[in-house]
């Protein structure tokens, strides 16, 4: 648990419509022990509040906090996190869980903007962003749809950087990194510079990032190996980034273009790759790239150009306080490679517009009103190309209201969408409704209930083929399973029509914050309707009939499990809580816990991969230019399974940091850091994995860093 709160956590209540910043104190010995004032302000929302002034949770990530959390997948760095777990994909391609969704219910945005990738419809495809050079991580938990859409229902997750400056950076800054670990031979570093010129800033970062097979406490796998190194789990990952903003008396107007490389193995796929019908091909699995001959199986090659626009008007016309703008444009591919050659290649291109006007007070009503254009080209073709080509048109509009009425901060809003994938539309309607409430100084209580709907993705719609990385043969909601005779299946299409998913969730919180004690409470109740999840259908792929196969003997040790989605109303509840205790200048303790149950409202059965219950402590001692850290955090079993999921045993991971902050390189802000990670080298399964028996997190691990500013 290192890293898992840093000053007062900031599990603060933000509204679903805002992006928030944080400005920290200059004085480097406070920054340094932890001890600075952070005031949180809003100031990338149509709507500028402070946070605490909000209705809905958000944690802010910033600063030396990042950097210690820092790891080469967003899922892994954000996985300390109250409510936020991780699909950990061998830590290669891990995304964030937010209160146990993920995938296309998680919007993971750059900037406001969507990431552009195809990391949504499935797990082994990593994220396009790049943690070790951003600002500040936005994590915005429950529905967030107002201003990001449909594909926000669950979270949302904003990875913020200065590619494009709102404002002068004061003449020249700058920062570095570079860190090294022992259990995979991880060797990065990344740096990044903004330099003022007359009325405009020039931005550049880049990074670098190289690690081998991770090492694990010895185990057996699912196939009857014992080993202690999850093979095929190499990283190799580059990106740069260049912007400039012209600033000018009212506003400013940027542009950015990003260039991001990755290079990854795909554990899972070594012993054998299988064809469309879940047969053995013949390969040996040994296959590698150029770069990493030792490395063994297929891997992935990503990458990803990116432009991105955003600008800025202070009061415009006359009734418009401030108009701002955000434009978008990716390039995305996405290839594995086996024997040196693409056996399957996914496509993305998409342009992405949003325009937000805020207006004067209107009845006394301060207000913001928006438009979002999102288009997308998805393609995929080759052996797992298990989805056709897609084109996807979102149109939204939405308006955003927030009135002070005596001691209640009242925060309201509504957005419409159309919808469009391929031949198939959708109208989807969301609103909230929030407020928050100083009960005494120093504690606020906040509640906030959110309607949403969701369309389906183009993967949710039309999968049909085998999905290797998750070993399931995939039907979307526009097929549907016919049995012919015993064990003999056929594809056919559904006759019964696609509904929207519709979300009910409440959220209430309460915030304390005295001079030695803090604390975040959210508890939160989900409710959702026609929720679309992949079922288990107890078919082997062997036996589905296919036109060029239908007639030929099958082995059912060569098929695939056959999942179908299918929609089934359901509930997700639990709690967040975190907070730290101050016994004096020196000694703090911390402690989180979150919890999180998923299952259907007819028959009660638990939802796959849900994760189970957490439990963190940590003491801290803080010194004048050094701290240290130690903490257990207990992940519980779990044994609310899913039909054909298994149960995952409890473990518990004990961390420990020591930082030392130079005096004599006091200028720059330099850290030294030593970091242990799973100290007792335990053997953890991860239940929200793909990958769980063959997988499991890292074993003991020692790492070194240096940071600074210039």
């Amino acid at each position: 648990m290192v890293s898992q709160f840093r000053k007062k956590p900031l599990a603060l209540l933000v509204t679903s419509f805002v992006s928030v910043s944080v400005a920290h104190a200059d004085e480097q010995m406070q920054e340094h022990t932890h001890q600075d004032t952070e005031i949180i302000k809003v100031t990338a929302s149509p709507l500028e509040r402070t946070a605490l002034e909000s209705s809905q949770p958000i944690t802010v990530i910033a600063g030396d906090e990042l950097r210690e959390q820092q790891a080469h997948t967003l899922g892994e760095t954000l996985a300390h996190e109250p409510g936020i777990n991780m699909t950990h994909f061998a830590g290669v391609a891990s995304s964030p869980i937010v209160r146990g969704l993920d995938g296309p219910r998680v919007k993971i945005l750059q900037n406001g903007l969507d990431s552009g990738d195809v990391s949504r419809g499935s797990p082994d495809h990593a994220i396009a962003t790049e943690t070790s050079v951003a600002e500040q991580i936005e994590i915005f938990r429950g529905p967030a749809t107002l201003l990001y859409g449909s594909g926000a229902i669950g979270g949302v997750v904003n990875v913020v950087d200065n590619r494009i400056a709102h404002e002068p950076v004061g003449g020249h800054r700058g920062f570095f990194n570079t860190a090294f670990n022992t259990a995979s031979n991880s060797r990065e570093g990344s740096l990044g510079f903004s330099a003022d010129h007359k009325n405009t800033v020039w931005h550049f970062d880049a990074f670098k990032r190289r690690s081998d097979n991770y090492d694990v406490p010895t185990f057996t796998n699912d196939e009857g190996e014992t080993t202690g190194q999850i093979e095929n789990s190499f990283i190799d990952a580059q990106g740069a980034n260049i912007g400039v903003s012209y600033l000018f008396d009212q506003g400013y107007l940027g542009v950015a273009y990003g260039r991001l490389e990755q290079q990854y193995g795909i554990p899972g796929h070594a012993h054998g790759h299988e064809d469309e019908h879940g047969h053995e091909d013949g390969h040996d699995g040994e296959h590698a790239n150029e770069q990493h001959t030792e490395e063994a199986g297929p891997y992935a090659d990503m990458w990803q150009n990116r432009i991105q626009v955003q600008g800025a008007w202070n009061q415009p016309i006359s009734g418009i306080e401030k108009a701002s703008l955000r434009y978008g444009f990716t390039d995305y591919q996405h290839q594995e490679i086996e024997d040196a050659n693409p056996s399957t290649t996914f496509t993305n291109r998409q342009h992405e517009l949003r325009v937000e006007l805020t207006h004067v007070p209107i009845g006394g009503w301060l207000g913001a009103v928006g438009y979002h254009y999102l288009t997308q080209d998805q393609n995929a073709f080759g052996e797992e190309a298990y989805t056709p080509a897609s084109t996807t048109d979102k149109h939204g509009v939405f308006w955003l209201l927030e009135r002070d009425i005596h001691d209640l901060t009242w925060q309201l809003g509504a957005r419409v969408d159309d919808v469009a994938i391929n031949d198939e539309h959708y109208s989807p309607v969301s609103a909230s409704i929030g407020f928050t409430y100083p009960v005494v100084a120093g504690m606020q209580l906040s509640a906030n209930y959110s309607h949403a709907q969701r369309a389906p993705s183009a993967n949710e719609l039309l999968a049909n083929g085998a999905h290797l990385a998750t070993r399931t043969y995939e039907l979307g909601l526009a097929y549907a399973l016919h049995q012919e005779d015993e064990h003999a299946y056929h594809v056919e299409p559904r006759e019964t029509s696609v509904q929207l998913e519709k979300s009910n969730n409440l959220d209430f919180g309460l915030h304390i914050d005295t001079d030695k004690f803090h604390m975040d409470w959210t508890v939160f109740y989900n409710r959702v309707n026609d929720y679309i999840f992949a079922s288990y259908t107890g078919v082997n792929s062997a036996d589905l009939e296919h036109d060029d196969h239908g007639d030929e003997a099958h082995n059912h040790d060569d098929g695939l499990a056959v999942v179908s989605y299918v929609q089934q109303d359901v509930k997700l509840y639990g709690y967040e809580l975190s907070g730290y205790y101050s016994f004096n200048d020196h000694w703090q303790l911390h402690g989180f816990s979150d919890y999180v149950r998923a299952q259907t409202r007819d028959s009660g059965e638990a939802l796959p991969r849900i994760p189970a219950q957490r439990i963190g402590t940590e003491l801290r001692y803080l010194g004048n230019n050094w701290e240290s850290k130690l903490g257990y955090t207990w992940h519980n079993s779990q044994t609310r399974v899913a039909t054909n999921e298994t149960v995952t045993d409890g473990f518990g991971l004990v961390n420990a940091q020591l930082n030392w902050f130079p005096a004599a390189l006091s200028a720059m802000n330099a850290s030294v850091y030593l970091k242990a990670e799973n100290l007792t080298d335990e053997l953890a399964f991860v239940h929200s994995s793909f990958l769980k028996d063959d997988a499991p997190m890292r074993g003991r691990n020692f790492s070194i860093g240096f940071r600074g500013e210039f």
